[in-house]
């Protein structure tokens, strides 16, 4: 019997609902998305330390990104991905050997990539009228010895981490394309490949953390949402960047949405509005096939 079967008519019954409301709310938030056509300047600014958003989705990234995009001197568009295919060119063998032919050392190559990144980031903050560009993209926890090897000692990091079984429930049924393996290594379990996927991710930002614990900052979405203030004054101070209450009405700034590269929840909520427990609303087998490919990381992260 599938999982989806074992729920019976009331389960399937919810999750139809939940897919029908996730749709009519990215159809209303389709309506009203932001579409700006940024004109480059004649002279580039100036760059300042790079920021970092990272976290496994559904983890409150979305909402450290508006925060940070609240403030006077820091924009963050929605999620980029245009890395992704930037570092392809150093992980792809035959592109190396290609380069190498021709003469260009990885590091050239490195620093003409960091200046095409760079570029597109900057002028985002350009036509927002800010000096420092932050990003937010979970899927550049792939790739972060590449954002590292581009960016050094220059850039900060912002990791969130939230219980994975809260964040398992939320990934389940979205289909995003780097869960599906976890759910067909799962035998089609949406909820144990989330979990599975969750945990597989947690994994590569501590080994990262670790390795570059003093440019990290490390959240946890149940504290922010619940009492921001004293952990962002502690965020913006590791920034380097001055405090602003303002931060706190994130939801009162002008921001820029696009559908399918962010939370629409998230970036549609009026405030902070914790979502906390919700695994505890599933059936218990439910529970605990999660919990059987999560554990070990959630008793590491202090969940369990």
């Amino acid at each position: 019997m599938s999982p989806l079967q074992s729920q019976g008519p009331g389960g399937l019954l919810r999750r139809v609902d939940q897919h029908l409301r996730r749709w009519v709310r990215s159809v209303l938030y389709e309506l009203r998305r932001t579409r700006r056509v940024i004109v480059a300047p004649e002279s580039r600014p100036t760059g300042e330390p790079p920021i970092f958003i990272l976290g496994v989705h559904r983890s409150g990234t979305t909402l450290v990104r508006l925060i940070l995009d609240s403030h006077s001197r820091i924009a963050c568009p929605p999620e980029s991905f245009f890395l992704l295919p930037l570092a392809g060119v150093l992980s792809d063998p035959k592109s190396v050997e290609g380069l190498t032919a021709m003469g260009f050392a990885r590091e050239h190559v490195l620093q003409r990539l960091r200046e095409a990144a760079s570029y597109f980031f900057e002028m985002y903050a350009a036509s927002r009228s800010k000096p420092r560009w932050a990003d937010k993209t979970p899927s550049y926890v792939g790739i972060l010895d590449f954002i590292e090897g581009l960016y050094g000692p220059a850039c900060r990091y912002v990791i969130i981490y939230r219980h994975g079984l809260d964040a398992a429930c939320s990934i389940a049924g979205m289909g995003i394309r780097d869960v599906e393996p976890h759910i067909q290594a799962c035998q089609g379990d949406a909820h144990a490949g989330a979990a599975r996927y969750w945990a597989e991710q947690c994994g590569k930002l501590l080994d990262f953390q670790a390795r570059h614990a003093s440019r990290c900052f490390e959240l946890r979405y149940e504290q922010l949402a619940r009492d921001p203030e004293p952990d962002l004054r502690r965020l913006f101070e590791f920034l380097g960047e001055r405090w602003e209450p303002e931060v706190l009405r994130f939801h009162e700034k002008p921001h820029d949405h696009w559908v399918g590269l962010q939370d629409a929840t998230a970036a549609s909520t009026k405030g902070f509005k914790p979502r906390v427990g919700v695994w505890r609303d599933q059936p218990a087998e439910v529970v605990e096939r999660m919990r059987r490919v999560a554990g070990p990381m959630l008793v590491r992260l202090g969940y369990d």
